[in-house]
């Protein structure tokens, strides 16, 4: 096992088995998020298993050969602690807020769940039966419903980005037991995990309990993880007739991976134009016209793709100038230079959204974790503000230059046809 420090209080070691631990002490902190990532997302569903990935998140709380789903809660009450689990487009993650005192239990609990559910039969029907009931609620909320049809459009040739991570009603019944064994171990294996700890705890320690509870999890050499293609955006405009309320608009444009050095300067440039009730959207939208409730822009980041989204709820008479006034800001952002002052309102937003996130164990743990997934450098949090202090006009319109293209967007609208 090898063992590095990434910065101060950070630490790495690497099992034989591949599977990386990442510490960090917070020795201020009486509490410590424990969690761990599996490279397993809805895009990795199988054709025809949408859903999959998410299914087997649920299954795991059902269970080990050694721990029942009562006394997994038992277990975890008993230290005081919080047990979730979620599912992304890219990975899977289970984890646990607790008292510092409590982290051995922790850890093994979490490892139960990863590396050893049981996939009973009976317990894959029953909960069946609530993944139905959490689709029905997926395709109840028009937003959501809005998002999974931007989605289905935006990215080229039906890539497993298009899937709702939840899944669909027909794919989930007929999900069988031989489907469940073959995703788990193709995936839950060492090589394709993380396990991320973060909050009052001794890395030592820590290192050495999860190479007791995950080294005897081998990886087998003759399975290989499947590789992934690169999703491609897809400009285009549609409409999605549905009898709500509200009318939905999502307009989506490409934006650099995770690990690109543009994702930086892009994201000032971003909360400039749609990041909160001092951007441009909210300020020209809301506040001037009052013509929307929910407007908003964010860029989203993965391994290999990158969108940038603008989102609008309004009402439906009011959807063709909406969209012509984010179409103005887009222009504008492109045309005039950034002046000096909304860049370091941008950037001191950005640095107080970084600082108040190290207030939480649960965000440190995801902060780690997740630049190991998306294949980027794990960065100080030092090094970031660095990074982002060193934005300036011209970068950030640089980073606007390259992936903002009015000519090439994608936009889709969901509610009433007039």
């Amino acid at each position: 096992m090898t063992v590095r420090q990434l910065y101060a209080n950070a630490f790495e070691a690497t099992l034989e088995n591949g599977l990386r631990i990442l510490v960090e002490e917070v020795p201020q902190s009486r509490s410590v998020s424990a969690g761990v990532w599996i490279r397993a997302g809805s895009r990795e569903d199988p054709e025809g298993q949408s859903g999959l990935a998410h299914f087997i998140e649920h299954l795991a709380f059902k269970g080990s050969p050694t721990r029942d789903a009562q006394a997994i809660s038992h277990e975890m009450d008993a230290i005081g602690g919080h047990l979730n689990a979620a599912t992304s487009k890219e990975s899977t993650f289970y984890y646990a807020d607790l008292p510092s005192d409590g982290l051995a239990t922790a850890l093994s609990i979490l490892a139960d769940l990863a590396l050893h559910p049981r996939f009973d039969p009976a317990d894959i029907d029953l909960e069946r039966n609530v993944i139905l009931e959490e689709i029905r609620g997926h395709e109840d909320d028009p937003e959501q419903t809005a998002y999974d049809l931007f989605s289905q459009g935006v990215w080229e040739g039906k890539h497993p980005f298009a899937r709702s991570v939840v899944g669909n009603r027909q794919a989930i019944e007929s999900v069988g037991p031989a489907d469940v064994h073959a995703f788990h171990s193709a995936r839950y294996r060492p090589d394709n995990m993380v396990v991320a700890v973060c909050g009052g705890v001794d890395a030592t320690q820590v290192i050495r309990i999860a190479e007791d509870l995950f080294s005897s999890k081998e990886t087998a050499d003759a399975i290989s993880v499947p590789t992934r293609t690169p999703p491609v955006f897809q400009a285009g405009i549609s409409h999605h007739d549905r009898p709500t309320g509200m009318f939905h608009v999502y307009i989506g444009t490409d934006a650099p991976t995770a690990a690109h050095d543009d994702r930086v300067p892009l994201e000032v440039a971003n909360s400039i134009l749609g990041d909160g009730t001092s951007s441009r959207l909210f300020h020209t939208i809301r506040e001037t016209r009052g013509l929307a409730y929910a407007i908003s822009s964010y860029v989203n980041s993965f391994s290999d793709a990158g969108i940038w989204l603008t989102y609008a709820g309004i009402a439906p008479e009011n959807a063709e100038t909406v969209i012509g006034l984010i179409r103005t800001e887009f222009e504008r952002m492109l045309s005039e230079p950034i002046p000096s002052d909304e860049l370091a309102l941008a950037k001191a937003k950005l640095r107080g959204h970084l600082i108040l996130g190290l207030e939480s164990n649960g965000h440190r743990s995801s902060r780690l974790a997740n630049a190991v997934l998306q294949r980027r450098d794990i960065r100080s949090p030092d090094d970031l503000l660095v990074r982002l202090d060193a934005v300036t006009c011209d970068s950030a319109l640089e980073a606007l230059r390259t992936y903002l293209h009015p000519d090439r967007l994608n936009i889709t609208t969901v509610g009433p046809s007039s």
